[in-house]
C-alpha cells in the first residue's frame, strides 16, 4: 500500500496540517500508511515528529489532580523509567505490532490503571505472597484490595488445599452464612500520567535467527545458523528517563488503611522488579521511584544478579535510525546476544527441537515469557562520538610497510591501515556510524523465576499438561544467564564489528576457568533434566563450546587501544592477503570480496550458499590487563564453511598464524607519535596539525592512485597525491577493466574537504581519456 483509504477532501485538509501540529494517536492510527517495515519505520518516524501541546497536558494535570485528591484515602507517587516503556504493541492499528498506548483525546503516552492492576497483582501473588508465614491471611488482602470472581481458577484455587484462597462469606464466624461469589476490590489504580510530554522513538527487534524461532515446534531442519539474514522489526517506545505520576484511592471512605500500603507496596515492587508493558523479559519498562528507594526482592522465589559492564574497546552500537541519538547499548541487543552465548553450552548435545524447547524456558518464546529478565541501565551518560578513522591511527604509508604495518609487502598502496581494515564500513561515504568510547558502564541486573521444561512445547499452554514440564528453579535459571554472561564478556563483545574487537566488554564478577564453569552448569541442568548430555558432532550445526578452536592469547602493553586495534587488523589482514584472489578465503564469512582472478574452490553446503551470508567464525575480544590489553581469539568451526573439516583446518591454520604475528607485533614498542601528527601522506605529516592540507579545485586534473579499497556499493575510490586525502570516483562505471589498484592516473576532481576528495574518471566529454601524467590536454573544466 502507499496511500491513505480516505477521501482526497480529507487528505487535502490532513496535508495543510504540518505534522509536528498533528495529534499523535490520530497520526498512528489514521494517517500512518501500511506497508513493509522500511514502510512501517516510515510512518512510526512522522509519529515521533508530533510534539503534543504540553500546556493542554498540564491544564488537564492540574484539574485531574484536584479531583483525584478529594477521593478517600488519595495516594500518590512518582517513578522514573530507567529503559524504553512499550506499551499495547498489538493493539488494533494499521501498522503491525507497533502500536502504543496513546491518549485519545489528548494524544500523550500513559499507562491505563487496568494494567498497573493487573502487574501489582501479578507482584503480590507470585513474589510477595510466597514470603508471608500466614499465606491464608495474605491471600485474603490480595483478595481485599483486587477483588475476586466465580470463575474455574478460583474454585480450583478453593479445591486445592495447598493453595491458600478459601471461600467468601458475609459474616467470618457464621459458617452457614451464604458464600459471597464476587467483589470488587477496595482499591482504585488510575491511570498513571506523564509528568511532561514524553518523547517517542522508533525502537528496533532485529531477529537474526528467524528461521529458527518461527519454526514449527517439532522442527528439527532450522538450527539457529550464523547464515540467517536478521529480521528488522520497527515500533513505538517511549524514553528513559520519563516521570510517570501513580494514583491509587480507597473505593470507600471506609476501607482500612493498611490496604492503601500494600496496595503502593505492590505497584511499587511491581514497577521496579517486574516491568511494565510490552517486552518488559527484554528489559523494557523498568522504572524507579522518585522517593522513596523501592525495596528489595525478596530472595525467594526469584533469584538475581547484579553486575557493572564496561566498555574495553570502542563500541559501535545504534538503534533503529543509527545515529548518535541511539548509539547506546539497547537491553534487547544484550539479551539477543546472551541467548546467542547460552546456545553454544548446549549446541550438539540435543537435537534442533529440544535445543529450542530448553531455550524457550529460559529466555521465552511466542508461547510464553522466559525465566529471565534483565534489566540494562546506564551508570555514566553515554556520549557517542562520530567515528573518523583517519585521526585514530598512523596511516602513511611509511607506517604501513613498517614492522607496524605489513613489511612483507612493499607497495604501501596495496595495503589499508589496520583500523580502518578491521572497522571498514564504518566511517564510509555518506556512512559515518557512531561510537561509544571505553570505560563507559553500564549496571546490569538480572532476575530469574522457577520455570518449566516442556519437551513438546504446546504442552506449555495446556493447563491440563502442567505438571507435564519438568523444573528448572530460578537459581538454575540464573545461573544459566550468568554463564551466557560470563562467555560474552571473556570471548565476545556487542555491536557491529564485535567479532573483529570493538565492543568487548568486561565485567566485575567474571570466575576464574570460565569454560570449565560454563560447560559444568550447563552439564547439571541437562543431567537434571534427563536431556542427553554426549556431545553428538553433527547435531551441532550452530557454534560449540565443545569444539572451539583457541583461545590464543597475546599480551599488549600498550596504552593506547586504537593502537592495539590497528595491530590486530594488520594480522588479520596479512593472513588475509596469504590467500588473495583464493577462494578459499571465504571460510572466514561470507560475504567477502575477492577481487579478479580468483581462484580456488569453495563450494558452502546448503543452507549457505556462495552469494549469502555466514557470520565469521572467530572471535576476537580485548581484555584490560595492567597498563596494556590482551588479546583473546577463539574460532568456531563452520559446518557449511564449506564443511567441517575444512573449516577446522582452515581456523586452525588462521589462529596460529594470527598468534604469531601478533606476538611479534606486541614486542614493538608502542607507536610514539600522535595520531593527529601521524596520518595521511608525508607532506601532511610535515605541516603542523594546526594546518590544514592544501586542497584542489573541483574541476582540476590531478595526479591520483587507485586504491585496493572499494565503495559500498564496489565502486573505485583513489588517492590524491599531492595530499593523500581519499575519495569515490562517483563515475566507477565509466573506469577501464584494464586498470588496477595501485596504478597512477589522472582524474578531475569532484569535490575536495580536509576529510575527502571525489573524483571524476574523464571521458570524451570531458575533452580526453584519462592517461598517466604529463602532457595532458586541458579540458573545459581546467579553463574554468
Amino acid at each position: 500500500m502507499s496511500r491513505r483509504f480516505l477521501p482526497e477532501s480529507t487528505c487535502q485538509v490532513i496535508d495543510r496540517v504540518p505534522v509536528p501540529q498533528r495529534h499523535p494517536g490520530l497520526q498512528l492510527d489514521k494517517l500512518s500508511i501500511p506497508g513493509d517495515q522500511t514502510a512501517q519505520k516510515r510512518a512510526l518516524e512522522e509519529v515521533c515528529k508530533t510534539v503534543g501541546d504540553l500546556s493542554l497536558l498540564q491544564a488537564a494535570t492540574a484539574r485531574r489532580q484536584s479531583l483525584l485528591g478529594s477521593l478517600p484515602g488519595c495516594c500518590v507517587f512518582q517513578a522514573t523509567t530507567v529503559s524504553p516503556l512499550s506499551l499495547h504493541l498489538a493493539r488494533a492499528s494499521a501498522l503491525e505490532n507497533a502500536g502504543l498506548c496513546l491518549h485519545p483525546l489528548y494524544g500523550f503516552a500513559y499507562i491505563p490503571g487496568s494494567g498497573l492492576k493487573g502487574m501489582a497483582r501479578a507482584y503480590a501473588e507470585t513474589v510477595w505472597l510466597p514470603t508471608q508465614p500466614d499465606k491464608q491471611q495474605a491471600w485474603r488482602y490480595i483478595e481485599d484490595v483486587f477483588g475476586w470472581a466465580p470463575h474455574p481458577d478460583r474454585r480450583q484455587q478453593i479445591s486445592n488445599p495447598d493453595h491458600p484462597a478459601e471461600p467468601r462469606r458475609t459474616d467470618d464466624h457464621d459458617p452457614d452464612s451464604p458464600e459471597i461469589k464476587a467483589s470488587s476490590g477496595h482499591m482504585v489504580f488510575h491511570d498513571a500520567w506523564p509528568e511532561t510530554w514524553p518523547k517517542l522513538v522508533v525502537d528496533i527487534v532485529n531477529n537474526h535467527h528467524p528461521d529458527y524461532y518461527q519454526a514449527d515446534p517439532n522442527d528439527t531442519a532450522h538450527p539457529p545458523g550464523d547464515w540467517e539474514n536478521p529480521v528488522p522489526v520497527y515500533f513505538l517506545a517511549v524514553t528513559p528517563g520519563t516521570t510517570f505520576t501513580f494514583v491509587l484511592t480507597k473505593r470507600r471512605a471506609d476501607v482500612p488503611g493498611h490496604l492503601v500500603e500494600l496496595a503502593q507496596e505492590w505497584l511499587t515492587g511491581a514497577l521496579c522488579h517486574l516491568g511494565a508493558g510490552a517486552k518488559t523479559n527484554a528489559g523494557y519498562g523498568g522504572f524507579k521511584p522518585v522517593e522513596p528507594p523501592c525495596s528489595a526482592l525478596p530472595p525467594e522465589p526469584r533469584a538475581t544478579f547484579e553486575t557493572t559492564l564496561e566498555l574495553v574497546t570502542p563500541a559501535f552500537l545504534a538503534g533503529a535510525s543509527q545515529q548518535a541519538d541511539d548509539c547506546d547499548l539497547r537491553p534487547a541487543t544484550l539479551r539477543g546476544l546472551l541467548r546467542w552465548w547460552w546456545r553454544t553450552m548446549h549446541a550438539g548435545f540435543m537435537d534442533v527441537k529440544t535445543l529450542r524447547a530448553l531455550e524457550a524456558a529460559l529466555w521465552g518464546d511466542t508461547k510464553g515469557s522466559g525465566a529471565v529478565r534483565i534489566l540494562l541501565e546506564p551508570i555514566d551518560r553515554a556520549r557517542p562520538q562520530p567515528y573518523d578513522k583517519r585521526s585514530k591511527v598512523a596511516a602513511h604509508d611509511g607506517h604501513k610497510t613498517s614492522d607496524y604495518g605489513i613489511p612483507s609487502e612493499r607497495d604501501a598502496r596495496r595495503i589499508t591501515p589496520g583500523l580502518w581494515y578491521l572497522s571498514y564500513g564504518m566511517d564510509e561515504t555518506n556512512r559515518r556510524r557512531h561510537y561509544l568510547e571505553p570505560a563507559t558502564r553500564w549496571r546490569l541486573r538480572m532476575c530469574a523465576r522457577p520455570t518449566r521444561f516442556f519437551a513438546n512445547r504446546t504442552d506449555a499452554s495446556d493447563p491440563k499438561k502442567i505438571d507435564h514440564g519438568r523444573e528448572i528453579t530460578a537459581a538454575q535459571a540464573l545461573h544459566q544467564a550468568q554463564a551466557a554472561l560470563w562467555l560474552l564478556c571473556y570471548f565476545g563483545g556487542i555491536g557491529s564489528k564485535a567479532r573483529k574487537g570493538f565492543g568487548s566488554l568486561s565485567t566485575n564478577s567474571l570466575p576464574n576457568d570460565v569454560v570449565d564453569v560454563c560447560k559444568r552448569s550447563a552439564h547439571q541442568l541437562r543431567q537434571q533434566l534427563q536431556l542427553p548430555n554426549k556431545f553428538d558432532e553433527h547435531r551441532a550445526e550452530s557454534p560449540s563450546l565443545e569444539r572451539i578452536l583457541g583461545p590464543e592469547e597475546i599480551a599488549f602493553g600498550w596504552p593506547n587501544v586504537w593502537n592495539v586495534l590497528d595491530q590486530v587488523g594488520y594480522a588479520y589482514q596479512t593472513f588475509a592477503k596469504k590467500y588473495k584472489h583464493n577462494r578459499a578465503k571465504l571460510a572466514l564469512g561470507l560475504p567477502r570480496r575477492l577481487g579478479p582472478n580468483v581462484r580456488g574452490q569453495f563450494h558452502p553446503t546448503p543452507p549457505v550458499t556462495p552469494s549469502g551470508r555466514h557470520a565469521s567464525p572467530v572471535h576476537i575480544h580485548l581484555q584490560r590487563e595492567g597498563n596494556g590489553y590482551l588479546v583473546r581469539v577463539v574460532a568456531f568451526p563452520a559446518a557449511h564453511l564449506p564443511d567441517l573439516q575444512t573449516s577446522r583446518a582452515f581456523l586452525q591454520a588462521f589462529l596460529q598464524d594470527f598468534e604469531t604475528d601478533l606476538h611479534r607485533r606486541a614486542s614493538l614498542r608502542p607507536p610514539s607519535a600522535p595520531p593527529s601528527q601521524a596520518i595521511g601522506s608525508p607532506r601532511q605529516r610535515a605541516m603542523s596539525s594546526s594546518t590544514e592540507v592544501s586542497l584542489p579545485r573541483s574541476g582540476e586534473r590531478v595526479e591520483a592512485v587507485l586504491l585496493e579499497e572499494r565503495t559500498k556499493k564496489g565502486g573505485w575510490k583513489a588517492r590524491h597525491v599531492a595530499s593523500g586525502i581519499s575519495g569515490p570516483i562517483v563515475n566507477s562505471a565509466e573506469v577501464p577493466a584494464g586498470q588496477n589498484a595501485g596504478d597512477t592516473v589522472t582524474l578531475i576532481v569532484h569535490s575536495a574537504s580536509q576529510r575527502e576528495i571525489s573524483f571524476y574518471w574523464p571521458t570524451i566529454a570531458d575533452g580526453s581519456k584519462a592517461k598517466q601524467p604529463g602532457g595532458q590536454k586541458p579540458s573545459k573544466r581546467d579553463k574554468r
